[in-house]
């Protein structure tokens, strides 16, 4: 929620602190960062971030995108790889290139499908993902300043700060807000690729639809996300035990290290 200041807002780099859980408390500032890959960080930025003082930092983009642009390495800090996502789907979800888009966009379409495609991909893996099961030990660990990223900070990073927000007790409503925030930091990208699509001749609904989930975020998604949790688990806290393993005392103890009294 907390702008970090001196970061190009391009890189999506925040703080999740200042939410507020259902009992009033506020997620604590200084903790949780979220992001896009920190090889994207400058010289300035990436002294900046190193007087952060993260003690760990998880990786979640592929192994092929781990290698392109790897994370700097960050005295005093555990930096681990683990892909959030199916390493065999695509190296990234957000690399969109051409291919993408012609996997996405079919003008022969009866109406747009490319929302319902997106969309459930990214809920599919919210369910038993070895990344955020990771995520949460170490957060159960108290093993912070943590910072969470992919390539972007918005598809899987996104769905690490939901599963986290979910876990503190925040509400829908921001979490939702925190998601698409995303469009807002990422904004310059995407207009530069509706742009370059308009003078191609190719812009359509189906097209700017699958610009959106490429270069940001599809409210669709988050929709999607927690009304499947809530239809198979009936309450988050029930989602979060069978597939997390959280129990009560655990959240109990997520709540008392990351909200603020």
């Amino acid at each position: 929620m907390t702008q970090m200041e001196n970061f190009r807002r391009e890189i999506n780099f925040r703080d999740l602190g200042g939410y507020r859980a259902a009992d009033g408390r506020k997620i604590r500032s200084s903790l949780l960062y979220r992001s896009g890959a920190v090889g994207l960080m400058n010289a300035e930025e990436l002294g900046r971030f190193r007087s952060l003082g993260i003690r760990t930092i998880l990786d979640f983009r592929s192994a092929k995108a781990a290698a392109e642009l790897p994370d700097p390495v960050i005295e005093g800090c555990e930096q681990i790889h683990i892909c959030a996502a199916f390493e065999n789907l695509r190296d990234d979800l957000n690399d969109s290139p051409r291919e993408f888009y012609e996997m996405l966009v079919d003008e022969d379409q009866h109406g747009n499908v490319t929302a319902t495609v997106v969309s459930s991909i990214h809920a599919s893996l919210v369910y038993s993902n070895e990344a955020y099961k990771l995520m949460f030990r170490k957060l159960l660990n108290n093993e912070v300043p943590l910072l969470f990223h992919c390539s972007q900070g918005k598809d899987r990073t996104g769905i690490g700060a939901i599963l986290i927000m979910l876990a503190l007790g925040i509400g829908e409503e921001q979490i939702r807000y925190d998601y698409l925030l995303s469009n807002e930091y990422r904004r310059s990208f995407i207009e530069k690729k509706m742009q370059s699509m308009k003078l191609l001749h190719r812009f359509s609904d189906n097209v700017r639809t699958a610009i959106m989930a490429a270069e940001g975020v599809l409210p669709e998604a988050v929709h999607m996300i927690l009304a499947e949790i809530l239809e198979r688990y009936g309450t988050y806290e029930r989602f979060l035990f069978y597939e997390y393993g959280l129990s009560a005392a655990d959240l109990d103890r997520l709540r008392d290290l990351y909200l603020e009294p």
